[in-house]
């Protein structure tokens, strides 16, 4: 988690990864830039973390957050 942030309980870190899925699912206008971006900052991840939990490279994650971002298939599964 993002030291900048407090820490979170185990049930909270559940009920806002919930919350941020919904919010994703009610904007299906969002570009999958925004997505991530929204996904990662959302959970108070930083890029390093982000990349530890799904397996990618933080530079991939940092591409995929860019407006003219063109992911992969597997990346986005990864990320989502």
């Amino acid at each position: 988690m993002d030291k900048r942030y407090r820490p979170r309980t185990g049930s909270e870190e559940v009920a806002y990864r919930q919350h941020a899925f919904v919010t994703i699912m009610k904007h299906p206008e969002w570009p999958f830039y925004q997505v991530a971006r929204y996904l990662r900052t959302e959970l108070h991840l930083t890029l390093q973390e982000m990349a530890k939990l799904t397996r990618l490279a933080s530079q991939t994650i940092q591409k995929m957050e860019q407006e003219d971002s063109n992911p992969t298939l597997g990346s986005m599964q990864k990320l989502l």
